[in-house]
């Protein structure tokens, strides 16, 4: 298994994209610095440019945070295509000549993109608080900041502790977003097809989920709770502790579990009985 897992290692940082992804998220880490840099000194009437703003942890709520979306789109592209290129360049037929089982064949690429998403996010994370030092000073990470909920109300918090909890909360969103795209990767041949549906998918359930999360805030149609849309960013927890009447991150997590159960029997099983031609 552990050669398996090399083997597609490599194949992925053979790819230029691979470092291209890698490369644009350290780029935007640093610019976002600058311009960070230039509005707390430039526009203090906006209420920047105070002692407990201009930290490093603020740099890693406000900015570093932000660029983990982009984690997740280059994490699906990646996930998309692992599958559905091997079926468009025939080079599946290799893997399947192989001794090794289906499943540990599947599992060793799903292992991989998991590994490559956690790559880009830490690497993201580890780049963004040297570049925030350098720009703002490492700061106090008990320092007082005020953070806004999706309901505009305001709450007083830890901005060590608040951007770390963000940050961690992107985890388990990431993996079961990669998830998602590696059972869509499965189903298609087309690697451009894998690929286009799983990045429409990932824009289309966060309009989803805003929608539901409004809907159920009204009292309605509470069964939408139980839809995966609402729940696939668990960081929004880090600013609220109910997403509406009932729904916590407890609840959250339960319902991501099921249904990553589901997407990796759904994978596997489906993956085990295609028909591959030789």
């Amino acid at each position: 298994m552990i050669g398996l897992i090399q083997n597609e290692l490599m194949k992925i940082f053979s790819k230029k994209s691979s470092w291209i992804y890698m490369i644009i998220l350290f780029v935007l880490a640093l610019g976002g610095a600058i311009i960070y840099f230039f509005i707390i000194n430039k526009f203090p009437e906006f209420g920047f440019g105070t002692a407990d703003s201009t930290s490093t942890w603020h740099f890693m709520n406000n900015i570093v945070y932000g660029l983990g979306s982009l984690v997740t789109l280059f994490s699906v592209i990646v996930a998309s295509a692992i599958v559905a290129a091997e079926f468009s360049s025939g080079t599946i037929k290799q893997l399947m000549i192989r001794p090794h089982a289906r499943w540990k064949i599947l599992l060793s690429k799903y292992i991989t993109v998991i590994l490559y998403a956690l790559m880009l996010l830490i690497g993201l994370c580890v780049v963004g608080f040297i570049i925030g030092i350098l720009f703002f000073g490492l700061g106090d990470y008990n320092a007082t900041t005020t953070e806004f909920t999706f309901t505009g109300d305001t709450f007083e918090a830890a901005i060590g502790a608040q951007a770390m909890k963000k940050l961690l909360l992107l985890i388990p969103s990431l993996i079961i977003t990669v998830t998602i795209s590696f059972m869509l990767s499965t189903l298609f041949r087309s690697q451009a097809l894998a690929v286009g549906v799983g990045v429409g998918v990932l824009f289309v359930s966060s309009t989803i989920g805003q929608i539901i999360i409004i809907i159920l805030n009204f009292g309605k149609l509470t069964w939408l709770k139980y839809l995966i849309f609402p729940h696939l960013d668990l960081s929004i927890y880090a600013i609220t502790d109910t997403l509406a009447k009932g729904v916590t991150v407890g609840f959250s997590a339960v319902l991501l579990l099921v249904y990553y159960a589901i997407f990796m029997t759904l994978t596997f099983l489906f993956f085990q009985k295609r028909d591959i031609a030789f």
